[in-house]
């Protein structure tokens, strides 16, 4: 099990946008919270706080709009956070619904979740217009 860094080059950045869309930005990283007490390997995502925040704390919350705070408007700003990143990762602990990550889990099953994560950014780019 590897822990996970704040160096951009251990990361993942994920363009959401369909096509010639840029953006927005999933930034990624699997592996164990340097301070887990019982290591267990999660997909963790990047903050743009500069926080890691596990993905499922996210997902089985249903909402939407809840995955907003977790994505990157640009790559710039990817980069940006990168930069002032110092020392061990610093991890959010986040409550995670079992009953809405099992939902989660379920409709991801039923259909492509590239596609759903394509659909969802659309969604973003709309509640965002105009805010960047």
């Amino acid at each position: 099990m590897r822990t996970i860094t704040n160096d951009y080059r251990d990361a993942q950045i994920l363009n959401l946008g369909g096509g010639s869309d840029r953006g927005p930005y999933l930034v990624t990283q699997t592996g164990v919270a340097p301070s887990d007490p019982v290591p267990k390997t999660r997909m963790f995502m990047l903050r743009p706080d500069g926080r890691w925040a596990d993905f499922n704390a996210y997902a089985c919350q249903g909402n939407p709009e809840a995955m907003d705070e977790i994505v990157f408007s640009s790559l710039p700003e990817v980069m940006k956070t990168f930069g002032r990143l110092m020392g061990r990762p610093q991890v959010v602990d986040l409550p995670i619904d079992e009953a809405g990550l099992k939902a989660w889990i379920e409709r991801q099953k039923n259909g492509d979740p590239l596609e759903s994560a394509r659909a969802w950014a659309l969604q973003y780019k709309t509640r965002h217009r105009g805010k960047t």
